[in-house]
């Protein structure tokens, strides 16, 4: 049986809040033969605080789904200060004694690795986990969930000249090169690591698992129209754009159409306040991953919103876009280059252009006002678009193969 680590700071099981793609693709691979060992961080990032350890705990473990997960002690931060890089350090540190600890004492039992996959986007964890692999003389993936640096530079505004941005340019020339396969969740990825040293990609998207995302039916309650956001209220995310839009609409006849944001990040407050006055805009708390597809499928659509940021019009894989198809959900999205036209070439929703409000009103008016029977084709076009291209069980199996390849090499 072939032993994977699988290390992702912000990995997550369904019970919690935030992305749960390691365990998902972690419980797939133990459905297809591995032993498969996940390290991650018991500081949640969307709760920001611990959810397993208690001082002096640095460590536990459990075997969800058969994994052997290990939630591992970092230091806390709040906010976006050098709190947050002392966070990634403390996790790399605990990485490096951790793994070549127990790989060293597996090898000599026989209970070591086989590979070891990392993923971003957190750069100095995978370059950590680069040298424990190479320490201990097995292969190494890499999967690419954001580009970094280049997110610094084109929606951080940083310098491509700042030490900081040269530091991680480095270690991504080191990752793609040395990485026996590098994974991209966005298509238009390929070709931006490619050109930085990798020797081998290969697209695996986000997307849903069909028996827990399935097609539903559309909402009956035609007298209100729902639209629900749920993920990071973060900068990236451009939600002040969104609430601009419900103001417009809340000042037109489409005066049923209401708005849900579930989540939490940096700018809930000041959105909360941004929305103050508004009747058709509603917060909620964040909730665990395994309560999401009850949540979406009461909604009528499902908005995807960011700014308009180069790097966003290739290179990014929104879950909630996936999990939408996958449920039958119209979507509304307002993000330029793939992801806009993807909708509009499969007719699975309405688009607009980002930091448009106007125009975002105007799309969801129109989506709003669009037929059952038209709402119910976009329905069907998604979810076939899910089976054939985004399905989790799909990825998991070409996971499977990719793994599989690498070790036999």
């Amino acid at each position: 049986m072939p032993r994977l680590w699988l290390v992702n700071q912000f990995a997550n099981t369904p019970e919690l809040p935030g992305h749960t793609r390691q365990y998902e693709v972690a419980a797939g691979l133990v459905q297809q033969g591995w032993a498969v060992d996940v390290f991650a961080s018991d500081f949640n990032l969307t709760q920001r605080r611990y959810r397993r350890l208690r001082f002096p705990q640095l460590w536990s473990s459990e075997r969800p789904a058969g994994i052997h997960w290990s939630w591992l002690w970092v230091s806390p931060y709040k906010g976006n200060d050098w709190k947050r890089q002392l966070n990634m350090a403390s996790f790399c540190v605990h990485l490096l004694l951790r793994l070549l600890l127990v790989g060293f004492i597996g090898r000599i039992s026989g209970g070591g690795p086989d590979l070891i996959l990392a993923s971003s986007p957190q750069l100095p964890a995978a370059w950590t986990c680069l040298w424990i692999a190479r320490a201990l003389g097995v292969p190494f993936v890499l999967e690419i969930r954001d580009l970094w640096p280049q997110v610094l530079i084109d929606q951080g505004g940083k310098s491509q000249r700042s030490a900081m941005v040269r530091l991680l340019a480095w270690m991504e020339h080191q990752l793609y090169s040395g990485a026996h396969s590098v994974v991209v969740l966005a298509k238009g990825a390929e070709t931006y690591v490619e050109e930085r040293g990798a020797r081998h990609t290969t697209w695996l998207p986000n997307g849903p698992d069909l028996d827990l995302f399935k097609l539903q039916a559309l909402t009956a309650d035609t007298s209100v129209f729902t639209v629900l956001y749920a993920g990071a209220h973060g900068d990236a995310n451009a939600l002040d754009n969104v609430i601009e839009a419900a103001r417009l609409l809340e000042q037109t006849i489409a005066s049923n159409i209401r708005f849900i944001f579930i989540g939490d990040g940096p700018e809930k407050q000041a959105l909360i306040l941004q929305a103050e006055g508004l009747a058709n805009v509603h917060f909620e708390n964040p909730v665990p991953k395994a309560q999401i597809p009850a949540l979406m499928a009461k909604a009528d659509a499902i908005l995807l919103s960011l700014r308009d940021v180069p790097l966003f019009r290739y290179g990014v894989s929104p879950n909630k876009l996936y999990d939408a198809y996958a449920l039958g959900r119209p979507v509304i999205t307002t993000v330029a280059g793939a992801i806009n036209q993807e909708v509009e070439e499969h007719r699975v929703g309405v688009t607009a252009p980002p930091g448009d409000p106007q125009g975002l009103a105007i799309a969801i008016e129109k989506l709003a006002s669009t037929s059952r029977i038209e709402r119910e084709a976009m329905a069907q076009r998604a979810r076939h678009l899910a089976e054939t291209t985004y399905s989790r069980q799909r990825i998991n199996a070409r996971y499977n193969e990719l793994l599989r390849e690498v070790i036999a090499e």
